[in-house]
């Protein structure tokens, strides 16, 4: 679908797209009118109803009018529906979340996304391809799954009162700097890519990655709660990776290399924060 020919596909895609946020709506309708509802949770509902019954409406239309003006229509229409939520729910005092079912469920699109940098690492460990970039790219994904889920399967507090929209936001750019990262696997090692662009590109997706599990730290337990130095150790060494690798880019196994030995550090710095403060719990 995504190729040259994309615009004869663009009004199935957007029929597609708007009857899957319709479902949603009914869902919600049937929610909202069910004995069994609540009044507090009908206030929640409301703000969902306006979400996908606006969102289905704009994306219908953009099914019915001609490529050129649809196209902003439904860009607008997903905007819309990308800050909605924040904007209603910030205002509904009554809303609640079950904050574990949440992060399971935005934890298990996370490993879906680790299964795309699995798919694309498998080509580097054939018999014709196998070398040691494939060691070192198997080193990062791993060190990456232990940093996020370090993060948001040990040390956030699944008991904290957060209506969830903090968490949900801040995952748009790990899904964005997995994907930019799994894409400059190859990239890296094309001999016609721009070297500097090839090693920017990849840097800026782990920075997306790296900020965007930093920043959840608040919400983590108590004790769990990453200090200044935590960050500007964390921030230090990427720096450090990024101005070295843009100063080698030119050689992919030494960008590559730094980039292991960043992903290393992060994950191993987290354990050993995560023990040092859980002895330290434990003894009090």
């Amino acid at each position: 679908m995504i190729g040259p020919d994309w615009q004869q596909y663009f009004h199935y895609l957007c029929w597609a797209i708007g009857t899957l946020t319709l479902t949603l709506f009914f869902q919600y309708l049937v929610e909202f009118f069910r004995k069994s509802t609540d009044d507090v949770n009908r206030e929640s509902i409301k703000g969902f109803l306006w979400i996908t019954g606006l969102g289905s409406l704009g994306v219908y239309l953009t099914a019915l009018l001609p490529i050129y003006l649809g196209v902003y229509i439904l860009f607008t229409s997903i905007l819309l529906t990308f800050i909605m939520p924040s904007i209603l729910l910030n205002k509904d005092k009554h809303y609640q979340v079950n904050l574990p079912h949440l992060i399971e469920r935005i934890s298990l699109l996370v490993i879906i996304m680790f299964g795309e940098m699995i798919t694309e690492l498998a080509n580097f460990f054939t018999i014709e391809n196998f070398s040691i970039y494939s060691v070192l790219y198997f080193i990062i994904m791993i060190s990456l799954f232990l940093f996020y889920f370090g993060q948001f399967d040990h040390a956030i507090d699944e008991k904290s009162n957060q209506k969830g929209l903090f968490l949900i936001y801040s995952h748009y750019p790990i899904f964005i700097g997995l994907m930019m990262m799994t894409v400059s696997m190859s990239f890296l090692l094309n001999p016609e890519a721009n070297r500097l662009f090839a090693t920017s590109f990849s840097y800026i997706g782990f920075g997306l990655f790296q900020a965007a599990v930093l920043v959840n730290g608040p919400h983590n337990k108590h004790y769990l709660r990453y200090s200044k130095s935590y960050y500007c150790v964390q921030a230090t060494l990427y720096l450090a990776a990024l101005i070295l690798s843009l100063i080698f880019a030119s050689n992919p196994i030494i960008v590559v290399s730094i980039t292991t030995i960043l992903a290393l550090a992060i994950a191993i710095h987290f354990i050993y924060f995560y023990m040092t403060q859980n002895k330290k719990i434990f003894q009090i």
